[in-house]
């Protein structure tokens, strides 16, 4: 295979290719391109046609090899285990601020025992919220992540919700058939 073949595929067919690579199945490359899973499944067949190979992940796999747009990997955030060091030599915590400092602000004052109160400004410094996932997708190819309870708790509470609000209406359009005749 040479760069000709490459240079053949449509930016369509890459982007397949592209995703193919990143382990994804046909109905979640449509997902992420806005297009139909038979649309990727047509490109797909186009480029194994173009790279003469026989399936899906070997053609993603050469083309990879020869793919000039993606020489970098794409950088990956990770938290660091270890805390930086202040101009003190005291360790900072994750917000850059010296953890005697956010010690203070969390009113741990050092009271002479051993107890290490890091773990509690930790816990003042990333108090994070847990927001309940929605059943719909917010964004285009957002997974459903919701786990079996969740779907189950989110069907009752929709019927509930559902039952709650027919019932109203049929309330409210007694109440005016009354206040009529």
């Amino acid at each position: 295979m040479t760069i000709s073949a490459v240079e053949r595929l449509s930016e369509g067919q890459r982007d397949c290719l592209r995703l193919v690579l990143a382990h994804h199945n046909s109905k979640e490359i449509a997902r992420e391109l806005g297009i139909s899973p038979h649309t990727v499944d047509q490109r797909l067949r186009m480029a194994m046609r173009i790279l003469d190979v026989q399936s899906r992940f070997e053609a993603a796999r050469k083309f990879a090899a020869l793919d000039l747009e993606a020489v970098y990997q794409p950088l990956i955030y990770q938290i660091s285990d270890v805390e930086p060091s202040g101009k003190n030599g005291e360790p900072q915590s994750s917000t850059g601020r010296n953890v005697s400092y956010a010690r203070n602000r969390a009113g741990l004052i050092n009271d002479g025992s051993d107890v290490d109160g890091s773990a509690v400004v930790m816990a003042f410094e990333k108090s994070e919220i847990r927001h309940r996932p929605l059943p719909v997708p917010r964004h285009r190819g957002e997974k459903n992540t919701l786990g079996t309870a969740e779907r189950l708790g989110w069907i009752l509470a929709i019927a509930v919700g559902s039952a709650l609000s027919f019932g109203g209406l049929l309330a409210g359009l007694e109440a005016l058939s009354r206040l009529k005749g």
